[in-house]
């Protein structure tokens, strides 16, 4: 019994702190915009963003409480232990059903996801004018992502399945070695190789765009390897830009919403701020910080594997990996809110040291009319709670980071 009031208590917990922490911000929504900020929306598009941030505040709560009460309602009734025996009748073979029963679980949470996820892009998107996509390119995109998560979940989960069975006192350090190649692959591969699975990449053409672009980067000592435009406006007008991998794998990805909706003056601030990016180590910094948080996570694996009454608290007759797989991602959700202050505050600080660097190296007034057509386009909340800031916002809120470059001399 013990171990199911764990488990029932770190769920509550996640889903009671997550909507307090959304319920916070909603009701913060009210406060007067600071006049650094307040050329952004004009009144009518002001009354719109508020529409568009309520109905999406009411769209996701209850997103919110129907995947609370079917983990709940999973977790209670058996149902796992159901999985795990229809993936016994339809193979022999221990990986096999560790395979099955993955893809059983994802399955389910596929079909309530893309429910949801259709009314959000179908309805709220497309009613505040975001959504471009046809549903064509929903279903195309939705099965490719359920594929691609069947196949790498699945196969990882085995890997480490195996490793389990067979490395006995060394499987935390070779998992841990495991998951580093796999963040780092998946830093390296990411553009090349998933990007182009869903959208069109193709390279910055020739024009005062890219002669600009290279002359600022040849002022700072960067090599402009690849930069990238991704075909972001067939499926949402919101805009956007990254920066993936390191050393000789460095790519710049810019959307094409980007490209048109911004002067060529505030495009190369962006590409300045990506710039900053890889100057100040930021990839590097965040590898290293995911291989520690990697090793954190192997622990709480480890805690949950070495407890066989997680597994027969909810029906099983002995440890099933699997389903100790699925109590890990909770246990995950509730240490993350833990440490998302810490981690969510890293992040900020390089967001303001990228905008520093865009702002010294090249220029501060197209940052800083950059970073208000990125929020008027993407529909920024202005006034978020400083709060929910803190838990949650890997990027600072637009005034801050406004005020910050105007405070550079």
């Amino acid at each position: 019994m013990i171990y199911v009031l764990i488990v029932v208590g770190l769920v509550c917990s996640s889903f009671l702190f997550s909507g307090f922490l959304n319920v916070l911000n909603y009701r913060h929504k009210d406060q007067p915009i600071p006049d650094l900020v307040s050329d952004i929306y004009d009144e009518k598009k002001y009354l719109k963003w508020k529409a568009y941030y309520m109905e999406n505040f009411r769209f996701s709560l209850f997103n919110q409480i129907i995947s609370f009460l079917m983990t709940m309602l999973l977790l209670l009734t058996g149902f796992f232990p159901f999985l795990d025996s229809i993936s016994k009748n339809l193979s022999s073979d221990r990986y096999i059903q560790l395979w099955i029963f993955i893809a059983l679980f994802m399955t389910i949470g596929f079909i309530i996801d893309k429910f949801m996820a259709y009314y959000k892009v179908f309805t709220i998107e497309e009613k505040y004018g975001f959504n471009k996509r046809t549903k064509k390119i929903f279903y195309s995109d939705s099965i490719k992502e359920y594929l691609l998560g069947v196949f790498f979940i699945g196969l990882s989960a085995v890997g480490f399945f195996a490793l389990y069975n067979n490395a006995g006192v060394m499987f935390y350090v070779y998992g841990w070695i495991g998951l580093v190649l796999i963040i780092i692959l998946i830093n390296i591969l990411y553009v090349p190789l998933l990007v182009p699975i869903f959208n069109k990449l193709k390279p910055l053409e020739e024009g005062k765009l890219k002669d600009d672009i290279e002359s600022f980067a040849k002022s700072v000592g960067y090599t402009v390897s690849k930069i990238s435009v991704m075909d972001a406006s067939r499926r949402s007008s919101k805009i956007n830009a990254f920066f993936s991998g390191f050393g000789k794998f460095k790519h710049i990805v810019l959307f094409d919403t980007l490209i048109e909706k911004l002067t060529t003056e505030e495009v190369v601030a962006v590409l300045a701020h990506e710039i900053g990016h890889s100057k100040k180590k930021h990839v590097l910094i965040n590898l290293f910080t995911t291989i520690i948080q990697f090793g954190i996570y192997l622990f709480f694996l480890l805690v949950l594997l070495s407890n066989l009454g997680f597994s027969t608290a909810f029906g099983f007759s002995e440890l099933n990996f699997g389903f100790i797989l699925i109590l890990f991602i909770e246990f995950i959700k509730v240490y993350g809110l833990i440490v998302s202050p810490f981690l969510s505050g890293l992040s900020r600080k390089a967001e303001y040291q990228a905008d520093h660097y865009a702002a010294t190296k090249y220029k501060k007034e197209p940052m800083i009319s950059a970073l208000k057509v990125l929020s008027r386009e993407n529909f920024s909340n202005l006034t978020p709670h400083p709060f929910y800031v803190k838990m949650t916002y890997s990027h600072p809120p637009t005034y801050d980071r406004i005020k910050a470059i105007k405070k550079i001399i």
